[in-house]
């Protein structure tokens, strides 16, 4: 969801609000925000009551496979720090679209944790339930 801070522009002419659900730590949250310059709200759901709502898929084998580890390699080489295991690392995450009435809009439930959909595929997603076009964004030089 980090990739998506370069977009805010798009997000707000889509007038969308990004959340981010975590089930880390407050300090450890606070940690990945400041070093990924994350300015989207963020709720902690250490209970992960939201993950089990939204059919989020538990698994040790595909949470720490080899193609987790060469991405979180890459990550280490490109300078993020390694923050140790947090909460159930058997927890897969989602992206998800839910409009103003709470109708959920796109379902998005990763195969891993390196399974996200690109933030092109979120703003067609939403250019779909809005209405937005393309061609006026292109325009005006916010969609890349």
């Amino acid at each position: 969801m980090a990739q998506l801070r370069h977009f805010k522009t798009a997000l707000e002419a889509r007038k969308t609000q990004v959340a981010l659900i975590s089930f880390g730590t407050t300090e450890l949250t606070q940690a990945w925000v400041a070093e990924t310059n994350a300015s989207f709200h963020v709720l902690l759901d250490p209970e992960l009551k939201a993950y089990q709502a939204y059919g989020l898929d538990q698994s040790m084998r595909r949470s720490w496979g080899i193609k987790v580890w060469l991405e979180y390699t890459r990550l280490m080489a490109r300078g993020r720090k390694w923050r140790g295991i947090q909460g159930d690392s058997s927890q897969l995450g989602g992206d998800f679209i839910i409009d103003r009435d709470g109708i959920i809009r796109m379902a998005y439930r990763s195969h891993d944790p390196t399974d996200r959909p690109a933030a092109s595929y979120i703003l067609e997603k939403l250019e779909d339930i809005n209405g937005y076009h393309l061609d006026e964004a292109k325009r005006i030089k916010i969609y890349k």
